[in-house]
């Protein structure tokens, strides 16, 4: 055989054995339709996004989770403080080092690190799975279903989401049949505000139906400045008279000072009868948008309900 023959061979040989290490791959699109190649079963993935873990933990997928942002982890998913997962950095500044050490297939963002996106991309394949609060059921079942088709766990996905259904058209059964009307609200250094048009507010109004006690508009928005925030005190409580405030700590989910037990007059609430419910910090501010954050949740804002 001559030189020429056996180079060529070899060449061809490599070629093959290349393509048969190659790992297979499929195109997801996104919420906000953009369209990612990513790997098909990856084996390594760097999650910044806890809804996103979450799904992948109710998936059985677990095991193929490589970083995540472990120094506000909520204590739902405090197994994943573990000395084999890198700590990837916090939700706003994730470690492009840390990431790159910890060699992923895949990395999987929310809004929260979506300006450092195209950054992330040279690293591995990012896609956002940022909750839509426009259609927020949608968003999250969408989310749930396309990290079943990345890992493979499709049938475990339509289980998840018959089950989330069930629960939550007897949660809509609950909220309708009962005459309590609420507002959302969330906490930080020591101010409340109402958060209408927020993620939450959408879960707890527009998915589970539970009466708005302020109707929702949207703010028009002057000279490209935000909305003048209403804040939430006992005059508002005087005045609007809510049965139910649902209270978001957003200062207590990330370390910070939470909110007083005795911000609300005791003396105000009883002469309106209005129920101040405390949400899991981390829960609702850190996470939410994922199969096991759904179903938690909802038990939360139905018990509230009671």
């Amino acid at each position: 055989m001559n030189t020429k023959k056996k180079l060529l061979l070899s060449t061809l040989a490599a070629l093959v054995l290349g393509l048969t290490g190659c790992q297979s791959s499929m195109t997801v699109t996104t919420d906000n339709n953009q369209s990612v190649v990513v790997p098909k079963s990856p084996s390594k993935v760097v999650v910044m996004n806890y809804g996103a873990l979450d799904t992948l933990d109710a998936l059985g997928k677990g095991s193929i989770v490589a970083g995540a942002p472990l120094s506000v982890l909520p204590s739902y998913l405090e197994q994943y403080k573990n000395t084999t997962i890198a700590d990837t950095g916090n939700m706003k500044e994730p470690s492009i080092d840390a990431i790159k050490q910890a060699k992923p297939q895949l990395i999987i963002i929310d809004g929260r690190q979506a300006s450092r996106a195209q950054e992330l991309s040279k690293i591995a394949p990012v896609i956002n799975l940022s909750v839509d609060a426009k259609n927020y059921l949608e968003s999250t079942k969408k989310h749930i279903n396309v990290l079943a088709d990345i890992t493979g766990t499709e049938q475990t996905a339509s289980n998840l989401i018959q089950a989330l259904d069930v629960k939550i058209t007897h949660a809509q059964s609950v909220a309708q049949s009962s005459s309590k009307k609420a507002i959302v609200t969330i906490h930080n250094d020591g101010k409340m505000i109402l958060i209408n048009a927020s993620s939450s507010a959408a879960l707890i109004h527009d998915v589970l139906k539970v009466k708005r006690a302020v109707p929702f508009f949207i703010q028009p928005i002057n000279n490209g400045e935000r909305p003048k925030p209403t804040f939430i005190d006992n005059n508002y409580v005087n005045n609007v008279k809510p049965d139910i405030i649902y209270v978001v700590d957003r200062s207590k989910a990330i370390g910070q000072a939470a909110m007083k037990e005795d911000f609300f007059d005791a003396k105000v609430l009883a002469e309106n009868k209005t129920q101040v419910v405390y949400l899991t910090p981390d829960l609702w501010y850190l996470s939410g948008g994922g199969a096991e954050s759904l179903d938690r949740q909802i038990d939360e804002v139905i018990n509230g309900l009671k």
